[in-house]
């Protein structure tokens, strides 16, 4: 016998297959919201044109930065076109000025000089054209001329850099010091910013003197060869007792050099101590040899990414942060397995 459900009541099978169909639409919903809301996503950055203008791409900092950043923004849908000036200004201000005229949506800028890349600047201001900063500061006060920088603070590094000099003669049994730097491109903003952290950390010892500063841009080559000549100036008044590179391709030159003119590198009181930055391969190998104390975190791949995500944002109309900077930190010996694959590239 067929048992009539109570009055005004549907039965439950009637009410559980609403139930389901009810439960599938929302799902269904959801998932069309969802998806609308990447294709929108993806939509605000497909098809714009992005100009990186950048210094040397031959460095693989550079490279990898670049690799890395048009990784990232080909999977925002954006087009993008990169131009290498190596260090000479005059060209990039030109590839500036012809990336205004073909009307890019934006353009993300690694300046060579701090100085001279501003009436490129305020070009593309005057047209429309948004400006994101990597890597390279610009002068100081004209903030107004840039979106956003994407980077890391360079007087900071400087500071750490600075530190690791201090510990590192202090490890070796030493007071105080004669030290040389070799410095990247004091041209572009990241050399006098660093050079302002480093003197400021040594003030806390007076007796370490910077008996040279030698600008090599970042060069490797250029970097041993400096560091050969500063050998031999200063062998007649006892030698060098530190040699900082500002990136490791050139502390690692640096202590070429030196085993070149049989001078003994290390951490032993007669031996000259060698401190890198920008950490590469080549400076952690030294590390876990011994045969450099410290080098400074700068992660190329990190940078790229973050930067491309700035330029993904402003097309998402989203505020950008004036300044977007990556952390920093010394590698020693202590905690140089946490950034041996970090700082391969």
């Amino acid at each position: 016998m067929e048992v009539s459900p109570p009055q005004g009541k549907r039965p439950w099978r009637v009410r559980r297959r609403n139930a389901i169909t009810a439960a599938l639409i929302c799902g269904l919903l959801v998932g069309l919201c969802a998806a609308g809301g990447a294709a929108s996503a993806a939509g605000e950055s497909k098809g714009k044109k992005i100009l990186m203008a950048q210094s040397f791409i031959a460095h693989p900092y550079v490279a990898t930065l670049v690799k890395s950043f048009r990784e990232r923004a080909e999977s925002y849908g954006m087009d993008v076109t990169v131009q290498a000036a190596g260090f000479d200004a005059a060209l990039q201000a030109r590839q500036i000025d012809d990336g205004i005229a073909r009307k890019y949506d934006l353009i993300v800028v690694q300046a060579i000089s701090e100085q001279g890349v501003l009436p490129s600047l305020a070009r593309a201001k005057e047209a429309g054209i948004p400006i994101i900063l990597t890597n390279n500061p610009i002068k100081a006060g004209t903030d107004d001329m840039d979106v956003t920088f994407v980077g890391q603070d360079q007087t900071e590094m400087g500071r750490i850099a600075g530190m690791a000099i201090v510990d590192a003669l202090k490890a070796s049994g030493r007071d105080g010091g004669k030290v040389a730097l070799i410095t990247g491109a004091l041209s572009e903003g990241i050399g006098p910013r660093r050079l302002a952290g480093i003197k400021a950390a040594l003030a806390a010892n007076p007796k370490i003197e910077i008996a040279a500063t030698e600008d090599a841009h970042w060069d490797t080559a250029t970097s041993e060869r400096i560091a050969g000549q500063l050998y031999a100036r200063f062998a007649a008044t006892g030698g060098l007792d530190l040699v900082y590179g500002m990136a490791d391709n050139q502390a690692v030159a640096a202590m070429k050099a030196a085993q070149a003119a049989g001078i003994a590198v290390g951490m032993g009181q007669k031996q000259l101590v060698i401190v890198g930055g920008n950490c590469l391969k080549e400076g952690i190998d030294a590390i876990k040899a011994g045969q450099m104390y410290a080098t400074v975190s700068q992660i190329p791949t990190d940078l790229g990414t973050l930067a491309a995500d700035a330029v993904n944002d402003y097309f998402a109309g989203k505020k950008l942060p004036k300044q977007d900077l990556l952390p920093v930190e010394m590698i020693t010996k202590a905690n140089v397995d946490k950034w041996q694959a970090p700082c391969t590239y």
